[in-house]
């Protein structure tokens, strides 16, 4: 199982607007809706629009446009430290 088992909802939807990021005029936002962010993640749209603003709230997203977010410096610091942790767990 890994590192999986410790994570909590909020670091796996910001995981899944990580892996989801593209590239429009220069900027990489996320264009999934809340809908596919719960059907993915297997949550209610209710449950995925709670954990989005308290994302926002901590500045870790921030909607871009309507149903556009975009992750701040603050995001990607966290998922690469997450990532490194992660691939040292694995080689240990």
């Amino acid at each position: 199982m890994g590192i999986e088992l410790f994570l909590n909802d909020s670091y796996k939807l910001l995981k899944l607007l990580y892996d989801n990021q593209t590239k429009v005029l220069d900027k990489k936002v996320v264009p999934l809706t809340q809908i596919e962010i719960g059907s993915e993640l297997g949550m209610s749209k209710a449950k995925v629009n709670a954990l989005i603003g308290q994302l926002q709230d901590e500045e870790y997203i921030a909607m871009e446009s309507r149903g556009k977010y975009v992750l701040s410096s603050k995001a990607l610091i966290l998922i690469e430290d997450m990532r490194r942790t992660e691939n040292k767990l694995v080689k240990q």
